[in-house]
């Protein structure tokens, strides 16, 4: 995944994937409004402004460059949260040397009055906070807003199928696939050898397994009609129940789709 990719997704994601992406700039705002870490004694209102925004700027873009690095070398899909913290310890001696850097630029009269240890750690402090706010924020569970299924949808051609089958690991590429699940970017596929996560847009990959094999129950989760053993009620949710007890949940869409395919699906609920 590129830099222009990760922003281009991001472009075009749910509102809150916008909030993660502006919450270090407010969080630059707002720092510079109280004069965090002394600020307030060397530096004006408007200049605190720049200092910090600037800041959050600079050193937003190299996390996103860290962790798209991160999660297409490393995972090959979404980092769990210790890989987010170990990027915002990994980038705070650098986010250091770009505060320093910006101190010399806006204020340079402060400088005698801090180390550059005082800015890393200050930068690390930062990280910390907003980087396990982020990664949750973007894995946050979509709003239960349905989305109108077509149950017509016609037969993906075989290319689109060969080319969501190449984005499986080899160990389950063959294998026969009981469920998706989007999670932000990437699709959670569970197979019976095993599950996988991919970068592929979760329309594409329920087109290319083809409207036969299974039913998109949730804007955000599909399943394959050979891997539903019943329906259940989860928190006062009706869910579709999978092997090992899992639960997906149902979309009023959803639940339509399941009434058409009743004799697919012995009820408990």
């Amino acid at each position: 995944m590129t830099i222009t990719e990760f922003f281009r997704q991001d472009s075009m994601a749910l509102p809150r994937r916008h909030a993660a992406l502006l919450l270090p700039v407010v969080t630059g705002i707002a720092l510079a409004i109280v004069g965090a870490f002394g600020t307030y004694v060397g530096m004006s209102l408007l200049t605190r402004l720049l200092h910090f925004v600037t800041g959050a700027l600079l050193i937003t873009a190299l996390v996103i460059a860290v962790t798209a690095l991160v999660r297409r070398y490393l995972f090959s899909g979404a980092e769990p949260l210790w890989a987010a913290i170990g990027v915002a310890v990994a980038v705070a001696p650098i986010g250091g040397w770009i505060v320093h850097q910006l101190l010399w630029l806006l204020a340079p009269r402060v400088l005698p009055f801090v180390t550059y240890r005082d800015l890393a750690l200050q930068v690390l402090s930062i990280n910390l906070f907003l980087g396990p706010l982020i990664w949750a924020i973007r894995r946050m569970p979509a709003e239960a807003t349905d989305l109108a299924i077509d149950p017509a949808q016609p037969a993906s051609p075989p290319d689109t199928c060969c080319s969501f089958r190449s984005k499986l690991p080899f160990a389950v590429r063959n294998a026969a696939v009981l469920s998706l699940s989007a999670e932000d970017h990437y699709v959670r596929v569970r197979t019976d050898r095993g599950e996988a996560l991919i970068l592929i847009n979760l329309a594409d990959a329920v087109a290319a397994l083809g409207p036969e094999t299974g039913v998109r129950i949730h804007r955000s989760h599909w399943v394959a009609h050979a891997a539903i053993r019943g329906l259940a009620r989860q928190s006062g949710r009706l869910g579709v129940r999978l092997d090992h007890d899992l639960v997906l949940p149902v979309s009023r869409a959803g639940q339509k789709l399941l009434r058409n395919q009743a004799d697919r699906v012995p009820s408990d609920a």
